[in-house]
């Protein structure tokens, strides 16, 4: 009988480079998600990935530059995105645009709201100060200064509080991701391409409406 040969793990032949990269970043991912950083060994990611554990050191230095190369794989990224939408001076759309962006996000990425509640918001978490220093102070105050302009632009209610906005916004789109062991069985959430986009269009229109004037 015909079986399929096992991958051995090793030193990556000329030019797979980037495969063997995105195979211990994708393995690092869903384990540390899983069961958070100190739990995990290099060699769990290794085997996880299939590779000899000798390639994380060739790639990220050590346990922790593997850690913040997966990091910065997926935020920075999107923090890139995140500023040029919340710096479109004269989109309208800027709004929309960032629970789009932001819900899609998360949506594509489902190992994100574990590591966030593992990581973050857990007492001593290991991601926490990385997150308010790259991500979330950053992203908090471009969103209120965006809801500053959209007030000045007439768009959102002038007796709103920004931060509080902001606040609120990044709560709508992030709630049910983070949740989603509950909101799965309770509400039956979803990641799915159609369930996903209802989701978006139906908390654009809740915020949008609150807010406006």
């Amino acid at each position: 009988m015909n079986t399929i040969p096992r991958k051995q793990a090793g030193r990556p032949p000329a030019g797979s480079d980037q495969t063997v990269r995105q195979q211990l970043l994708a393995a690092a991912r869903a384990l540390f998600a899983q069961q958070g950083y100190h739990a995990i060994s290099t060699r769990q990611v290794a085997e996880a990935a299939a590779v000899n554990p000798a390639m994380i050191h060739y790639y990220f230095g050590s346990k922790e530059g593997l850690y913040e190369a997966m990091l910065a794989d997926t935020f920075t990224p999107l923090i890139e995105r995140l500023t040029a939408v919340l710096a479109s001076a004269d989109d309208a759309d800027a709004l929309r645009n960032f629970f789009k962006l932001y819900m899609h996000t998360l949506g594509a990425n489902p190992w994100m709201p574990p590591l966030i509640l593992r990581e973050v918001v857990a007492e001593g978490g290991r991601l926490r100060g990385w997150f308010i220093q790259q991500f979330a102070s950053k992203g908090g105050g471009m969103l209120t200064q965006l809801i500053e302009r959209e007030q000045a632009a007439g768009r959102i209610r002038a007796d709103a509080d920004p931060t509080l906005t902001a606040l609120s916004m990044v709560s709508l789109a992030v709630f049910p991701f983070v949740a989603m062991p509950v909101t799965r069985e309770v509400f039956g959430m979803r990641v799915k391409a159609d369930y996903l986009d209802r989701l978006i269009d139906h908390t654009e229109r809740v915020f949008l409406q609150g807010v406006s004037p």
